[in-house]
């Protein structure tokens, strides 16, 4: 299965070629006044001289990640008639930039970008969640996606709608049809008590034709009952390898009566268990919820879907990016790079042990609260 953050990145690249020059200039401002602690307290007094009360801090993208330039802009459109200012009072300023300063048509691309961006952004952030199940999220915030794009599309801004258009193209590459999508992603959300098959009927219908959304329910449909039908396999051999040979004639003749009783109630159990998809399906869907706990639903309603509720706990476990597995796996390089390659193990062990003490807390970090309170430190120590 593809991931989810990485086509989302191809589709948003895409979507930047046209913004690249107005992008290039604003991060090299950017970069200019990070560029030493001089410049920076320069630029906080053009900041109180224009009135602009923001505290976020300039932050500097990786040109190769989408998510990075939309924090950057983000931040640095607040700022803009600090810019200006600081052409006035930093005679290096200008005659480093020159005529490729960023002009207002650049800081209104930036403008229009970042709400073109955010959209993406929070959908990237919700489905590279660690602490929940993120595969019954896959194709609702497909479908989101490709609203906004068909928004973007047809949007009046010339800019907004080429950049819709080229992104379309690369969505419909990877997400353009049911053949090009994994069925688990389809399987997991027809597994969400709040969805079902009713809601990936309608929401595929709502964008494609009604023999695609029909093929779908089929394909679905006969995929979860094979996979049941799998699981219902494995518990008979499971059961089966318990049973102890016996030597004895008598024995023999007591194992094959109640061999006859196993048989007639295994018969049973797997009629219970073809009903128990219908059953299933045939309820009205949990009330949909944002705090809505999915894997302790799954948990509580074992009893009365034991096959599926065994699917469900396998399927539900599928992540749909590799952003987190990633980031488990970069933690030393990150820790031990060529700035602090000096130190020693204890040391290192202490930094990585926080990390991941900080990280696995059942409550999220707050990111904007935590750069306030850095920003407030920092200030602290300039004073001193």
């Amino acid at each position: 299965m593809r991931c989810f953050a990485h086509i989302l990145q191809l589709v948003v690249k895409d979507g930047l070629e046209s913004a690249q020059y107005s992008i290039r200039r604003i991060r090299d401002v950017v970069k200019y006044v990070r560029g030493s602690p001089q410049r920076l307290e320069m630029f906080k007094k053009c900041c109180e001289s224009a009135n602009i009360k923001s505290k976020a801090s300039l932050q500097l993208d990786c040109p190769t990640r989408w998510n990075s330039t939309y924090l950057m802009l983000e931040s640095a459109v607040v700022y803009q008639k600090a810019f200006d200012k600081l052409e006035d009072v930093d005679s290096k300023f200008l005659g480093e930039f020159g005529n490729d300063m960023p002009s207002e048509v650049d800081w209104t691309k930036a403008r229009n970008l970042t709400r073109f961006l955010k959209r993406f952004y929070d959908v990237t952030c919700k489905i590279s969640g660690s602490l929940y199940s993120t595969s019954n999220l896959y194709f609702p915030e497909i479908m989101h996606v490709l609203k906004d794009l068909q928004a973007f599309q047809s949007s009046n801004d010339l800019n907004l709608a080429e950049m819709g258009r080229m992104m379309r193209e690369k969505f419909d590459k990877y997400w353009g049809s049911i053949q090009k999508m994994n069925v688990m992603l389809f399987i997991a959300i027809v597994l969400d008590p709040r969805y079902k098959m009713d809601y990936l009927a309608a929401k595929y219908k709502s964008f494609y034709s009604e023999n695609d959304a029909n093929d779908l329910v089929t394909r679905v449909t006969n995929s979860l009952r094979a996979l049941m039908d799998e699981y219902k396999g494995n518990e008979q051999v499971g059961m089966g390898g318990l049973i102890n040979p016996s030597n004895d004639v008598e024995d023999m003749v007591e194992d094959e009566e109640l061999d006859d009783y196993f048989i007639e109630r295994e018969k049973e159990q797997s009629l219970v268990s073809k009903g128990e998809l219908d059953r299933y399906f045939g309820e009205l869907p949990e009330k949909y919820t944002h705090d809505f706990d999915l894997l302790n639903w799954w948990k509580v309603n074992a009893i009365r879907y034991p096959i599926l509720s065994k699917v469900a706990k396998d399927v539900l476990a599928i992540q749909s990016s590799t952003v987190a597995s990633k980031s488990a796996f970069s933690t030393g390089g990150r820790t031990l790079d060529r700035f602090r390659s000096s130190l020693t193990p204890t040391t290192a062990e202490v930094l990585i042990c926080c990390q991941d003490w900080l990280r696995s807390s059942s409550k999220p970090i707050q990111l904007e609260e935590t750069i306030e309170d850095l920003e407030s430190l920092e200030s602290g120590m300039i004073l001193l």
